[in-house]
């Protein structure tokens, strides 16, 4: 097994249609599997809590609805997928505030082009929510520092024509850009990672529109 990236869809993003029918695109055209799509949950979450549901059952139930409804997403584009969480068959298990991966649960269940794995974490024998800025780092680190793509939320990046090949520093961002371009749940992350755009993402490994930030 040769993981080389971890592609996020943050909460904002799993909003977006337009961004998510991009990424599929771009996705379709990578041909051989290279990598992991992983997500958590993402406002239906709140749609959910508002009409009764407590936060943590609002919350597995949006990101299992999520992975299915990505699953048919993605059939739509021609892409073959296997959706999957990470408590099921003991993939991704967490004690205390470590996350581990079952490198060969991930073997048997990566006979699919593409897999799809949702933040939910096995703990104590059941599910449990992990923040994706967390559950991303983890999976990049048991995955030899696979790197860990993010895509802009500046919708004008991805209209831009001149490429863009910036390196930057958590500890040194210019001023407004985590606010206006980084997803608002990794404004703080301080990981490295690649920060792209859905229809760049199908020039993967040699992106042209990529902010590198470590």
């Amino acid at each position: 097994m040769s993981i080389n990236f971890i592609a996020v869809l943050d909460h904002e993003h799993l909003e977006n249609s337009v961004f998510l029918t991009a990424f599929a695109k771009s996705l379709a055209k990578l041909g051989d599997r290279k990598g992991l799509v992983v997500h958590g949950d993402s406002p239906y979450t709140d749609r959910l809590i508002q009409t009764g549901m407590m936060r943590e059952d609002a919350r597995l139930r949006a990101i299992k609805d999520l992975n299915k409804r990505l699953v048919g997403l993605f059939a739509d584009q021609g892409i073959p997928t296997i959706g999957i969480h990470g408590f099921q068959k003991g993939l991704i298990t967490k004690q205390e505030d470590a996350i581990s991966l079952n490198k060969k649960a991930l073997d048997a269940h990566h006979a699919a082009p593409n897999l799809l794995i949702s933040s939910l974490v096995e703990q104590n024998g059941g599910p449990q929510h992990v923040p994706l800025p967390q559950f991303s780092r983890s999976l990049s680190i048991e995955l030899n520092n696979a790197d860990i793509l993010l895509f802009s939320k500046n919708e004008k990046d991805e209209i831009l024509i001149s490429e863009s090949k910036e390196k930057l520093s958590w500890g040194n961002l210019p001023a407004g850009f985590a606010e206006t371009t980084l997803p608002d749940e990794f404004r703080n992350f301080d990981y490295p990672v690649k920060l792209t755009t859905a229809t760049d993402f199908t020039n993967w490994p040699s992106l042209n529109k990529v902010t590198k930030i470590e």
